[in-house]
């Protein structure tokens, strides 16, 4: 299942449970964490530092780290409601799919916070327990006395919970990428791919070709010389027939239910590595007065059996460093039967540009399903998108 749990949001303020990915072999990603080190100092010179998870009384102290970091020029901030969209609605007393806030603090002031999503991770079909970790901050940032602190942190998140896995857009340069490099986790960059629906709007909005004057002319004359509209209407030809020879049919629904859980169960083997995917899980992560998400049930047609679903979001941009003024559709998450990933994509995409969207972005990591990208499609693009574990 290629999955996004986790993902942009604006392609990342939706994020959140953005990126959620099956590994491609999960033996070679999972290790032993060495010894946890970064720039400028031994985590045992470090002050001592109370690691602990975060309760309502802590919410004031996060609210000041936030804006010490503002006031520093960091455009990051720790929400203040860590738990999971649906959680407070959707999720029973126990149950493994909640999220949480962990602190390190000195005593006067919150110095480092990170959130902390538990979930369930179906290995081989065995179930374990793991962490997706999320958003780790650090006042190091700006003030080297506290630059251990975030290190300490997850050391003790480890200590707590050593099956844990980092997903997140960024730069090489970007303070999360290389942080999760100097504590020495693995990691593999999750192809990106994009669809382009309005081809010449596209090629004169994207601000990220923009930034060089080559691809700026290039698309300028791209989007004015036809070229954009010839594309648009190729992509649009294919989508007809694709839907003219389909044998399958996707409904938006309001909820995950029961049939929900009947695939899950029916395609769990086709993965060596899955997240849990059951309708309470998701209605946990992408609950139903959510609106934000838009939840494809796929059938096929005839026999009426359900085979998969996909998640989808759209947002109208304004001003975005990437996206300019845009209206960007995301796959957000599916999952089915390898044999059927592409028409979940296919799905996804068809929805997306029936209400509107200029471009639609995605990222996958398993095979099929980036294979499953490209049938139907979408075009392969650089990744800032990376899984840590």
């Amino acid at each position: 299942m290629g999955k996004t749990r986790a993902k942009t949001q604006e392609k990342s303020d939706l994020d959140g449970q953005a990126a959620i990915s099956y590994l491609a072999d999960f033996k070679e990603l999972l290790f032993a964490h060495p010894s946890y080190i970064c720039r400028g100092g031994d985590v045992k010179a470090a002050p001592i530092m109370n690691i602990r998870f975060a309760d309502d009384s802590d919410l004031a102290a996060v609210a000041r780290l936030n804006r010490r970091l503002k006031a520093g020029g960091r455009d990051d901030e720790m929400p203040l409601d860590p738990a999971l969209p649906g959680e407070a609605k959707y999720r029973p007393e126990g149950f493994p799919v909640y999220r949480r806030m962990i602190i390190s603090e000195d005593g006067q002031e919150v110095r480092a916070d990170m959130l902390l999503c538990h979930h369930n991770a179906y290995i081989h079909g065995v179930r374990r327990d793991f962490c997706w970790t999320k958003m780790p901050l650090s006042e190091g940032i700006i003030d080297s006395k506290y630059s251990l602190a975030i290190v300490q942190l997850i050391k003790r998140a480890l200590d707590f919970q050593p099956f844990m896995m980092g997903v997140g857009a960024g730069t090489s340069e970007s303070e999360g990428h290389r942080l999760f490099v100097d504590l020495r986790w693995r990691r593999q960059s999750m192809p990106f791919f994009f669809y382009p629906v309005n081809v010449s709007k596209v090629l004169r909005g994207l601000n990220y070709l923009k930034n060089n004057v080559k691809l700026r002319y290039g698309a300028l004359l791209g989007a004015y010389s036809g070229v954009g509209v010839g594309v648009s209407g190729l992509l649009a030809l294919r989508r007809k027939l694709s839907t003219i020879l389909s044998v399958y049919e996707a409904s938006v629904v309001e909820r995950f239910g029961e049939w929900t859980d009947r695939i899950f169960a029916h395609s769990l083997s086709d993965y060596r590595v899955a997240i849990r995917s059951d309708a309470l899980s998701l209605n946990i992560v992408y609950p139903p007065d959510d609106h934000r998400y838009i939840r494809l049930k796929v059938m096929r047609n005839g026999a009426k059996v359900e085979v998969g679903w996909i998640v989808v979001a759209s947002k109208q941009m304004s001003g975005n460093h990437y996206f300019g003024d845009l209206k960007v559709g995301t796959l957000v998450d599916g999952f089915g039967r390898l044999e059927d990933a592409s028409a979940l994509v296919a799905s996804g995409i068809n929805h997306l540009v029936r209400v509107g969207a200029d471009i639609i972005v995605a990222n996958f990591s398993h095979a099929v399903w980036v294979e499953a990208c490209r049938r139907s499609g979408m075009f392969s693009g650089p990744s800032n998108f990376q899984l840590f574990v």
